[in-house]
């Protein structure tokens, strides 16, 4: 394998519009305020999301020296769950692609699907039902990247927690992130394979995440947490033991997902290659030495960091996390197959079966065609031994 002299992350700060303001990263949304935006570098706009960011739309995507900007929504706030993007930033993968990526962090995916549809945002990333709901709906969506490979949601109670099977959950509140996530709904759809239905048989409420969310299960306000792999990994690496629910059904579905409109997805094939290549190469790069990537992470979004506890300690946890989000990410083993953001047929029929049997979605879709994998050779056009080479040999200094 070539070897590379070492290279330091390029910082490219994304711009800020000026009617954002600037607002702490690091804090979960408000307990019910589904509908906070936060720019990256922390820009946060208020109210709905058709009203708050439809003037995006109307604005060039592209610049005098070419950049195509990317307006790209995510649920969650920067984490070790969304290193790779920090990776992605900082090391100038999008920049090498022509790309100006405008993070929009939305606290819930409904948001997000919303944006897409209205034109607000450009891509999104979300676990996939909330999609499924919107075409049923008539929305013109196609999943366009298979980001995360693997399931990374399921319900979790404390390890002495009277609830030892599903059908125990009668009666329990469940902790969410917030009340527009898509793990609401999984959590929906695997308590539905006992015939359980919320609002009736249980009920959910809004606890954010990290600290807040621990606290909530902890004291007895929730009974269960519906969250995802790197939470559940960081509350086990500070100490606190959890028990797992979830059916095989749903354990075998893919999770996070981008996603655009059709017409977007038939108007700029170049700029989702782009930004999927860019993504596939952060990933591996994250994969082959995720301590830089937290530490890239770190140093680009210093709100990451915890109050109180050193970088150490907070590697230490975030490590944890990252390696069990990494074994999702690379299921199947991307590089060795070329599969960098490919779909299965079989993953996507699955799902499909899934959303209708549980009671997500009320009428069949077609996802199998909602995912066609136009885009996926050229994901995986890049030379993968120099963007190893490259995180073997990062280093801060």
């Amino acid at each position: 394998m070539p070897k590379t002299p070492a290279r330091r992350h390029r910082t490219t700060v994304p711009e800020l519009h000026p009617h954002r303001r600037i607002d702490p990263i690091r804090e979960p949304p408000a307990l019910g305020d589904t509908m906070k935006f936060t720019r990256t570098a922390a820009v946060t706009v208020t109210a709905a999301l058709a009203l708050t960011i439809a003037g995006c739309a109307g604005e060039d995507s592209g610049s005098a020296d070419g950049t195509t900007t990317v307006e790209f929504g995510i649920p969650t706030n920067m984490g070790a769950n969304n290193s790779p993007m920090a990776v992605a930033q900082a090391m100038g993968y999008f920049e090498d692609e022509g790309l100006k990526v405008d993070i929009v962090v939305t606290g819930d995916s409904t948001s997000i699907v919303q944006g897409i549809d209205s034109g607000s945002l450009d891509i999104g990333s979300t676990p996939p039902e909330p999609i499924w709901q919107a075409m049923t709906k008539g929305s013109q969506l196609q999943l366009v990247y298979n980001y995360i490979r693997k399931q990374t949601g399921s319900l979790a109670v404390l390890d002495d927690s009277p609830i030892t099977s599903l059908g125990d959950f009668e009666g329990a509140v469940i902790g969410q992130s917030s009340l527009g996530t898509s793990n609401m709904l999984l959590s929906e759809g695997i308590l539905a394979s006992v015939d359980l239905t919320p609002d009736v048989d249980y009920s959910h409420l809004a606890v954010g995440t990290g600290a807040a969310a621990l606290q909530a299960l902890a004291t007895g306000q929730v009974d269960a947490l519906s969250l995802w792999d790197t939470e559940y990994a960081a509350f086990e690496a500070q100490g606190t033991p959890l028990r797992y629910f979830t059916t095989d059904e749903a354990a075998s579905l893919f999770s996070t997902t981008y996603f655009t409109s059709s017409d977007y997805a038939a108007d700029n094939a170049e700029t989702i290659e782009a930004f999927g290549r860019a993504m596939a190469k952060a990933t591996l790069f994250t994969a082959t030495n995720p301590e830089a990537a937290l530490r890239i992470m770190y140093e680009e979004y210093p709100d990451t960091l915890v109050a109180g506890n050193s970088i150490d300690d907070q590697l230490a946890i975030d490590l944890v996390a990252l390696n069990r989000r990494l074994e999702l990410l690379t299921a199947d083993d991307p590089q060795d197959t070329a599969s960098w953001g490919a779909y299965s047929e079989s993953a996507l029929a699955a799902w499909g079966t899934f959303a209708l049997d549980s009671g997500i979605i009320d009428s069949e879709v077609d996802t199998v065609a909602a995912a066609p994998n136009t885009f996926v050779e050229a994901y995986n056009d890049f030379d993968a031994d120099a963007v190893v080479a490259e995180a073997q040999n990062w280093s801060a200094e």
